[in-house]
């Protein structure tokens, strides 16, 4: 049986096993799978979550009280990502810590909703106990899936290309989304998927095989040697970026950020599904909360990732 305390050594046998130099002449095809899987990834994350799982959810009888449990419960488990940190810190291993996460999170989000699928039309709010628990699970690895993702993908991108680089991928990753997710609006419109809970499984299957192989073949990226601090303690770990003064406001506006996020964007989607009708017009809704913001980030994105590397990233953002 495995055992707890073997974890960091399988993880360290297989950061050895996986990790190796990038070249220079790889680059490209590297960047090609990361623009590819970024946009696989997104379609999957826009079709199994947002105005189609909201949808989804009031049709096996949700409340609102429920979705504000689950968001906040989902909040809490983004916790996880300081142990996660700390793990990558002690053992090295980012992409099979990244990997077995992600795959866990996706697969729970997709047994969430089968189960409340087949358990709803018998058991009531059974189904809806059984969804908010699986999908709270699903966003706790989902979290631990982000500090090893993102400590990959600085290290593999040259420092001087982030910016350009981030804004070509958002770029090709919002015009994918245009492409794919409007279409489906209409095409959901047209044969009544608001209320057709059928109709809308098929769409979780479609996005969810775009999720599975959107994971497969970002594992084939490879992940340069990381400087593994055995010395590493937890709590020093997380005390030393609050002892840093440059470090603390922008920990601040981010407290303030997520806690107005969390507040006021829990419901919004309910309310622009059930409100403004959303469930009766995904097309329109695709416009609205897809097409324009996706549009500005494909026209802008590129010059904006190009001021990045020219001026920084906290002019350009200001």
């Amino acid at each position: 049986m495995l055992r707890l305390r073997s974890i960091p050594r399988l993880l360290l046998r297989d950061a050895r096993a996986q990790s190796k130099m990038v070249y220079p002449w790889e680059l490209p095809s590297i960047m090609r799978k990361h623009i590819l899987t970024g946009a696989m990834g997104t379609v999957y994350f826009v079709l199994l979550s947002g105005m189609y799982l909201v949808t989804f959810g009031n049709g096996i009888g949700m409340r609102y009280w429920q979705w504000g449990l689950l968001s906040g419960a989902s909040s809490f488990a983004l916790l996880l990502q300081l142990l996660s940190a700390y793990v990558v810190s002690r053992t090295g291993s980012r992409r099979s810590l990244w990997f077995v996460a992600a795959m866990a999170g996706r697969t729970l989000r997709i047994v969430a909703i089968t189960a409340a699928f087949a358990l709803h039309s018998r058991f009531g709010s059974r189904a809806t106990l059984v969804f908010i628990v699986l999908l709270v699970l699903a966003n706790a690895f989902e979290a631990i899936a982000v500090p090893p993702w993102f400590s990959w993908l600085a290290d593999i991108i040259p420092r001087d290309e982030h910016g350009r680089f981030m804004g070509r991928r958002s770029a090709w990753i919002a015009l994918a989304n245009v492409w794919i997710v409007v279409p489906i609006g209409f095409a959901m419109d047209r044969l009544g998927g608001g209320s057709n809970l059928n109709l809308l499984m098929l769409l979780f299957g479609f996005g969810s095989v775009l999720g599975i192989v959107d994971l497969v073949i970002h594992r084939t990226i490879p992940d340069p040697p990381v400087k593994r601090s055995r010395k590493a303690r937890f709590w020093r770990e997380v005390a030393r970026p609050l002892k840093d003064r440059r470090f603390r406001p922008w920990l601040i506006f981010n407290v303030l950020w997520t806690f107005g996020m969390t507040l006021g964007g829990s419901l919004a989607t309910i309310y622009f599904v059930e409100n403004l009708g959303i469930r009766r017009n995904f097309f329109g809704g695709s416009l609205v909360l897809i097409l324009v913001p996706l549009a500005a980030t494909a026209v802008a994105g590129k010059y904006l990732g190009t001021l990045v590397d020219r001026l920084g990233v906290k002019r350009t953002l200001r």
